[in-house]
C-alpha cells in the first residue's frame, strides 16, 4: 500500500470512528436532554375532551392546555403540539413519535407497567349521559339501550362491568356497546339518535351543556372514580420528573386550584 493510500485509509477510519462517536453520544442523550438540546418539546394531545383539552375557534383550550403552557414556560422550550385521535396515541409514545402525551390518560394498573405517568392532574367519575328530554332515571332503565364508549378508554371497562352487573341483577344488559374513535364522534351519535347513552368523565358535562344547550342530560355515574395524568415513554422518566417538579410548584402556589375553579367550578382533591 502506498503512503497516500495508507493515509487515506487512516483518515477514512478516523472519520468513521468520529461519526460513530457522535451517533453514540446522540443516542446516549436522555429524553429531557434531547428536548433541552432542541429547545422544543413535541406533545401529543387529543383535543376532544372538554374541559380538559378541546378546540375553540380553531385553538386548543382547556384545563390541560393551561397547565401545559405553564409547564412549557417553566422549562423554557418551544411547544410543538400535535392534535391526534385517541386511538393510537399511546402506541405513538411507545414508538417515540413525540416526547409526551399531554392529554387525559386514565391511570390504570395495566398501564402503569407500560408508561411513565406524571402525578395526577384531575379526577372524575364515569358519567352516563342521555339526550335532553329522555326519561331514563337509573342504570336499570338502560337495559336494552345502545351505549357508546371511546375505544381503549377507561370508560369502556367500566361499561362492561356495569353491563355484567345489570345481567346479574336479572336484566338484559345493554342492547349494544358501540366503540368510537373519538368522544366527539360518540357525542354526535348520541345527539343524532344512533345511540341512547354516551360515556363521559363527570367534569365534562357542564362544558358540553354550554357548547350545545338542551342536548345532553345526566343519567347516572358508574365506577369508582378515575385519576388522569400525562405519560412519557418508560425511558423518559427524567422528563416525567421534570414535569412533576413544575406540577408540584403549580400545586404549592395555588395555580392548579385556580385553574380547576376556572374550568370545573370546584377544586379537586388529588
Amino acid at each position: 500500500m502506498t503512503n497516500e493510500r495508507y493515509h487515506s485509509a487512516i483518515a477514512g477510519l478516523i472519520a468513521c470512528a468520529m461519526t460513530l462517536g457522535i451517533t453514540a453520544q446522540a443516542n446516549a442523550q436522555t429524553v429531557l436532554e434531547a428536548v433541552a438540546a432542541k429547545g422544543k418539546i413535541t406533545v401529543a394531545t387529543e383535543v376532544a375532551y372538554p374541559p380538559m383539552e378541546y378546540l375553540e375557534n380553531g385553538k386548543v383550550v382547556g384545563y390541560g392546555k393551561d397547565v401545559l403552557d405553564f409547564i412549557v414556560a417553566d422549562m423554557g422550550v418551544e411547544l410543538n403540539q400535535l392534535q391526534l385521535p385517541w386511538d393510537g396515541i399511546l402506541a405513538g409514545i411507545l414508538a417515540k413519535k413525540y416526547d409526551i402525551v399531554a392529554t387525559s390518560v386514565a391511570i390504570k394498573p395495566d398501564r402503569v407497567t407500560k408508561y411513565a405517568f406524571t402525578r395526577p392532574l384531575a379526577i372524575a367519575e364515569t358519567m352516563l349521559v342521555q339526550r335532553h328530554g329522555d326519561s331514563m332515571t337509573s342504570l336499570s332503565d338502560a337495559n336494552g339501550k345502545y351505549i357508546g364508549v371511546e375505544l381503549g378508554s377507561s370508560q369502556a371497562q367500566e361499561v362492561e362491568a356495569a353491563d355484567a352487573q345489570m345481567k346479574a341483577d336479572g336484566g338484559a344488559g345493554f342492547g349494544d356497546i358501540r366503540g368510537f374513535k373519538s368522544t366527539d364522534d360518540m357525542r354526535l351519535a348520541l345527539a343524532s339518535g344512533q345511540i341512547d347513552i354516551a360515556t363521559i368523565p363527570s367534569f365534562s358535562l357542564a362544558t358540553m351543556k354550554k357548547q350545545r344547550p338542551d342536548t345532553f342530560a345526566q343519567l347516572t355515574n358508574i365506577g369508582n372514580g378515575t385519576m388522569f395524568a400525562w405519560v412519557v415513554h418508560p425511558d423518559g422518566t427524567d422528563l416525567r420528573d421534570r414535569v412533576n417538579e413544575a406540577l408540584e410548584r403549580l400545586d404549592s402556589d395555588g395555580t392548579l386550584s385556580k385553574l380547576q375553579l376556572k374550568w370545573f367550578g370546584y377544586e379537586m382533591d388529588l
